[in-house]
């Protein structure tokens, strides 16, 4: 089997949340599956998939992002034909056409709507939508897939069934990345599992583009170093990540995103924090030796990862100027 069919395999088929999948479809053959529901978890960890995989069993045929189907309704972010960029928000007017279909009478068993980041509709979008959670019409079934449920509206979340996804186990990982081959992957499997860090999607991401993984390796051997550099080095580094942020739209091959780069960021200290927690002698060799962690234990390891989740979270729903953001984490390391 070529990689890539093993990847669009790996892209396609739902990995792990055994327990959260079971209660799905329990929920649905007796009856009592509600009418609104927030898959919420990190990104590429399999919401999307098990979502689809679940309107797949309640219409009685295979449902996709691109599906025709009159009881079949997806929505997103709107992407930029000419740049290929979402455009960073779900808008009104979306959710307007998507109450319209949902008034329609089902062709078959029920309406079943999805709608992909729902934590990037805006407020007049989560308003809109607000009234057909309250009333929902006839047969119908709604899923909304958000990173974080708690960018969506309290009034939102309190009319929906909430379902957590997390990261997979690591050993769910190497499985993953050793049935799809060693050698497709140039026998590192084990190292390819740890930087998808439970991601499903991101080890497909990897499986498919290895120029991509050389990315992430050598993004996450630059700010290893940094965290142990001088104050310069930091403000270099700060820079660089943001700036080359604005240059995005004019290179055909950017090197890695600032959202990707947080991401590798929470990765690097998630991995401390399980080396620490099961072998707390291994924590200083990780992080260079250097003479400002000699005291880096489990406690702080924790406290820098929820500093970095915080940081994450306000780039991605404030004004906060990036590079002044991140020259301030940095600092306080």
């Amino acid at each position: 089997m070529k990689i890539e069919d093993s990847v669009l395999i790996v892209i396609k088929m739902v990995v792990g949340h055994q327990k959260q999948r079971q209660f799905l479809k329990t929920a649905f053959t007796a009856g009592k599956a509600g009418h609104a529901w927030i898959f919420s978890g990190p990104d590429k960890v399999g919401k999307k998939t098990a979502a689809l995989e679940w309107a797949s069993e309640i219409l009685g045929f295979s449902a996709g992002e691109k599906t025709a189907h009159p009881d079949f309704l997806f929505t997103a972010p709107l992407v930029d034909g000419k740049t290929g960029k979402s455009a960073g928000e779900i808008t009104v007017a979306q959710i307007r056409e998507l109450i319209a279909k949902m008034a329609l009478a089902p062709a078959g068993r029920c309406k079943t709507a999805i709608i992909d980041s729902a934590h990037l509709m805006n407020a007049e979008a989560q308003n809109c939508l607000l009234k057909t959670l309250e009333e929902p019409p006839g047969a119908s079934l709604m899923i909304l897939i958000a990173e974080n449920d708690q960018r969506l509206f309290a009034t939102v979340r309190s009319r929906c069934q909430i379902v957590r996804f997390n990261f997979l186990p690591q050993s769910e990982m190497e499985k993953l990345a050793g049935e799809i081959g060693p050698r497709s992957v140039g026998g590192e499997t084990k190292e390819i599992a740890e930087m998808s860090f439970g991601r499903p999607g991101r080890l497909a991401d990897f499986l498919k583009n290895p120029e991509e993984l050389k990315k992430w390796r050598a993004a996450e051997k630059e700010f290893a170093g940094v965290i142990s550099g001088d104050l310069a080095q930091k403000f270099v580094y700060a820079k660089k990540i943001t700036d080359e942020e604005k240059e995005k739209a004019k290179e055909a091959d950017a090197r890695i995103t600032l959202n990707e780069i947080l991401e590798i960021w929470q990765n690097h200290f998630r991995r401390l924090l399980l080396e620490a927690l099961n072998d707390p002698q291994r924590v200083r060799p990780l992080l260079k030796g250097s003479d400002s962690f000699k005291n880096f234990g489990a406690q702080k390891i924790a406290g820098t990862l929820k500093k970095i989740q915080t940081l994450d979270f306000e780039l991605r729903t404030t004004n906060a100027h990036p590079r002044l953001a991140i020259e301030n984490f940095l600092l306080n390391l």
